[in-house]
């Protein structure tokens, strides 16, 4: 079974718990591959259309497909959760696409024809030239909501405050308990404020204290002017003696 992720906007509708999403286009993937929606049969997905969590089909079904509407672009579905209570997963899971914390469904299917595209298909289709391989057949098995948060950082900060309560599991499998992923401060507001107000208080008063010295010595220095005629006069009685002496 290949596997391929899709990520699109939402539609959710809280009265029927529902989730309206693409979960595929006939776009060129991350991995180089086109899957043709045309070309998905889905016969025997819609006798069982249950949706899994990440593909896990050891564990309950998180929803159903209630539709599947396919053209030559795209597949879209409508996804219904079950009632609140019946799954814990499931109540978890449909509170992030509603929040918009998840947005990414990925299908399942089996390739019952695919080639490389020929150059007549890339001269039509100029995007395919990046393409290895085109899935023109396919059996879908089935799809899945997948662990891939729209914005993990932001769901980061909403866990860590407590403001969404999730499973440890569902933590784990969102990738919320890296340390890499996860970049909230260990230090709480009130103490980071604390810490930005006494750092500038601190400085004021040394300034303060620097410079008073400073201050009071000014007036002292310029409270005694020089008198320059007590100086002239001085320096000719001096000069006065001087000759004196010399003629005795």
């Amino acid at each position: 079974m290949i596997r391929k992720q899709y990520a699109s906007k939402t539609e959710v509708d809280t009265d029927e718990r529902t989730v309206t999403a693409t979960i595929t286009t006939s776009a060129v993937d991350r991995d180089g591959e086109v899957v043709l929606p045309s070309g998905i049969n889905l016969d025997n997905y819609l006798k069982n259309p249950v949706v899994l969590w990440a593909h896990n089909s050891s564990e309950t079904p998180i929803g159903k497909a209630l539709w599947l509407k396919a053209n030559t672009k795209r597949i879209a579905a409508k996804v219904q959760f079950p009632p609140v209570g019946v799954s814990q997963k499931a109540d978890e899971v449909y509170e992030l696409f509603k929040l918009g914390f998840l947005n990414a469904f990925s299908i399942g299917f089996i390739p019952t024809k695919s080639e490389r595209p020929t150059s007549e298909e890339v001269r039509s289709r100029p995007a395919w030239a990046e393409a290895s391989r085109i899935f023109h057949e396919s059996e879908l098995l089935e799809f899945s909501a997948v662990p891939v948060p729209a914005n993990p950082q932001a769901l980061a900060t909403e866990v860590k405050s407590k403001g969404i309560k999730l499973s440890d599991e569902l933590i784990e499998e969102l990738g919320l308990d890296d340390e890499d992923t996860v970049h909230i401060p260990d230090v709480k507001p009130e103490e980071k404020t604390v810490e930005e107000v006494e750092e500038p208080e601190e400085k004021t008063v040394q300034l303060y204290v620097r410079t008073e010295p400073v201050i009071k010595t000014y007036p002292a220095v310029r409270t005694r002017p020089v008198n320059r005629l007590e100086v002239c006069r001085d320096e000719l009685i001096e000069c006065i003696k001087a000759r004196v002496t010399g003629k005795e």
